[in-house]
This record gives C-alpha cells, sequence and structure tokens, in this order.
C-alpha cells in the first residue's frame, strides 16, 4: 500500500509541476500578448493623437480664412458702388470723345474753309 501511495504521491508531484509549468507558460504568453496589447494602444493613442492636432490645424485654417476673407454681403456692397463709379466714367469718356470728335471736324471745316479763302484770293490777285 505504501508503495502505491508513493506512486502516487509522485504521480500527483509530476501532474502538479507539469500543470504549474503550463501555467507559468501561458502566464508568460498572456504577459507578452498584454504587453504587445499595450504597445499597440500606445500607438493607437498616438495616431489619434496627430489626427486631432491636423483636424485642430484645419479648424485653425478655417478660422483665420474666416477672419481674412471678405464677407458676401461687403463684396457685393463694394462690387455695385463700382460699377456705379465705371458707369460714371465710361459716360464721362464718351462726352470727352464726342467733344475731340466735333473739335476734329471743326478743325477741318476751318482749314477746309481757310484753303478755299486762299484759292479765292490767289486767283482773285491773279486776274487782277
Amino acid at each position: 500500500m505504501e508503495l502505491r501511495l508513493n506512486a502516487l504521491e509522485r504521480l500527483i508531484d509530476a501532474k502538479l509541476a507539469n500543470i504549474t509549468t503550463k501555467i507559468e507558460s501561458q502566464a508568460a504568453q498572456v504577459e507578452l500578448a498584454l504587453a504587445g496589447a499595450d504597445k499597440a494602444v500606445s500607438k493607437a493613442e498616438t495616431a489619434t493623437e496627430k489626427r486631432f492636432e491636423s483636424v485642430n490645424e484645419f479648424r485653425q485654417t478655417l478660422s483665420d480664412q474666416t477672419k481674412t476673407f471678405i464677407a458676401r454681403v461687403e463684396f457685393e456692397v463694394v462690387r455695385d458702388s463700382h460699377s456705379v463709379h465705371l458707369a460714371d466714367l465710361a459716360s464721362r469718356l464718351d462726352k470727352i470723345e464726342g467733344k475731340g470728335v466735333g473739335l476734329n471736324a471743326g478743325w477741318v471745316y476751318l482749314v477746309g474753309g481757310l484753303t478755299i479763302a486762299a484759292t479765292v484770293v490767289g486767283v482773285v490777285m491773279a486776274f487782277a
């Protein structure tokens, strides 16, 4: 009986040692998996922070654009004001060009009249 008891104790000790070895092996694997998971979470957090930084940078750009760009209403007011001024300047140029054409025609008539008068005087002097 004692032999059997010793054999059973050795068998139990061997099984216990085998189970302990398996548990330790699995514990090491779990630790490796947890370390890998921690590393993955750390990388994910870093990537998320970078993404949020770029989103915040984009938001800042939009905010700067909002501050520096002219509003549509203001643009339309300035555009309409400039349109009125341009129309006024165009009408002034038309009037100036009209006066210029009239003056040029007057000079042509004056020179033509003087030429005719000089010709008539020349003809009268030649016959007189």
